[in-house]
């Protein structure tokens, strides 16, 4: 979208708000601004494109309006820029704000316990193992840079959403398209279905879900008229509180359906995936805590009928920065083990420790990232080898106001016995930024 039609739009909007003011009850603006620094390398000690390492400073603006209209009837649009410091002298598309949000709500629609959402919104759901992300979290779609593009703050889809409230159960209701047909092929990418919560009205969060979701993952290139590879998962998630201290949560899905191998050759799909999280609060005046989890997302078995390896959909999750670069969420099992603490007011800071492995051994010897800000880069890997390595997060975030927060972190990955020796040097991530809400 240019520059010079999102300045109309916005034009158009105040005025239009201005003229219809008798029919707008309320008319928010609200928004935030990140600037961050950093510094990555993930090479793991090789050299790409003459550069083992990369740093700069990247951009964050959203400009939100909420505008409620009639009676259970309200509007949002909020606009998204995304680059680095001085991005636009060698792109000037990359200045250019996108559409982050823009749907429309209606509440008690036809009927009191229905409400109804229609366009771009975020879609979230589970520990956000399956849906969360159009993109998922490991890349980002438009001019998000790519050697950033995990941290983006695009989470939206264009979708239908119908919402039917008979608490304590909800039922959510979801169709989206990810990907329209503008080639005259046949590559739209859908995804629906449907989430059932119960609210075990404790007062603590603790929530019950169950979930099925199916995506087509047609080929955007016209190479292949097949609509078949399609992907079903069917899950269910729990989070219960058994004490003020003590915090227990699982989540598990099972998917299938078909993968499209060729135009005429097809797999039945297998595959698992499960997490187990835990968190005990000291409740004393650092507020401390610690937590324990656990993820499992099958691999593929070599020379099978079937294809066992977990699609990671739509998944919004970072169980650790640098592996979540590195690697999908597919094929591979990790513990984590977290701590944080408020030192003194307004510091958090939080420390996390990450061990990674394959669930299937890699069966060729070089592996290359396809997407987010590894996309390109090739790594020699030992054939049958499953231990992806160690990680360790730290973080520390300052509440200067209640509008203003400072941040600093970062993250070294040591590799494992997976990787060969030309990659045997850590990856690294160091960031530092702040973050203003109006």
């Amino acid at each position: 979208m240019s520059r010079k039609l999102v300045f109309f739009l916005v034009v158009f909007f105040f005025c239009f708000s201005a003229a219809a003011f008798a029919a707008v009850e309320n008319i928010k603006v609200s928004g935030d601004i990140g600037e961050q620094y950093f510094a990555r390398g993930l090479t793991l000690g090789q050299s790409y494109n003459g550069s083992n390492s990369h740093q700069g400073v990247f951009s964050q603006i959203r400009l939100r309006f909420d505008a409620d209209l009639t009676e259970g009837v309200s509007a949002t649009v909020r606009l998204l820029n995304e680059r680095l410091w001085n991005a636009e002298d060698s792109n000037d598309d990359k200045e250019s704000l996108n559409l982050d949000l823009g749907y429309i709500e209606l509440k008690e629609f036809f009927y009191q316990p229905l409400t109804l959402i229609v366009g771009r919104q975020n879609l979230r759901y589970g520990n956000a193992m399956i849906v969360g992300d159009p993109d998922t979290n490991q890349t980002a779609a438009g001019e998000t840079p790519s050697i950033v593009s995990d941290l983006s703050w695009k989470k939206s889809f264009d979708s239908i959403r119908a919402i039917l409230d008979f608490s304590p159960y909800t039922i959510d209701v979801i169709y989206a398209r990810l990907k329209e047909n503008e080639t005259g092929y046949r590559d739209e990418q859908n995804l629906y279905g449907v989430n059932v919560a119960y609210d075990w009205a404790m007062g603590n969060g603790a929530v019950t879900e169950g979930y099925f979701f199916g995506t087509d993952n047609s080929d955007s290139t016209g190479t292949w008229t097949d609509k078949k590879d399609r992907v079903y998962a069917l899950g269910a998630r729990t989070l219960f509180h058994l004490s003020e201290n003590f915090t227990l949560g699982t989540e598990g899905a099972y998917q299938f359906g078909r993968r499209a191998v060729s135009a005429t050759s097809h797999q039945s799909r297998r595959a698992y995936a499960g997490q187990f999280i835990s968190e005990y609060r000291f409740n004393n005046k650092y507020d401390a805590k610690i937590g324990i989890d656990y993820s499992f997302f099958s691999g593929d078995k070599p020379n099978s009928d079937r294809y066992e390896a977990w699609d990671p959909m739509y998944e919004d999750q970072t169980p650790a920065e640098l592996m979540n670069v590195l690697l999908t969420q597919s094929n591979r099992q990790l513990i984590g083990f977290t701590a944080s603490m408020v030192p003194v007011e307004d510091v958090i800071l939080k420390v996390r420790y990450a061990r990674g492995w394959c669930v299937k051994g890699f069966t060729s010897s070089i592996i290359q990232v396809a997407a987010g800000p590894a996309a390109g880069n090739v790594y020699y890997v030992n054939v049958g080898k499953k231990f992806l390595g160690d990680e360790i997060d730290i973080s520390a975030n300052y509440d200067y106001t209640e509008d203003i927060k400072f941040s600093l972190s970062g993250a070294c990955l040591l590799p494992g016995k997976v990787f060969t020796g030309e990659n045997n040097h850590p990856a690294y991530s160091v960031r530092g930024g702040v973050v203003v809400n109006f």
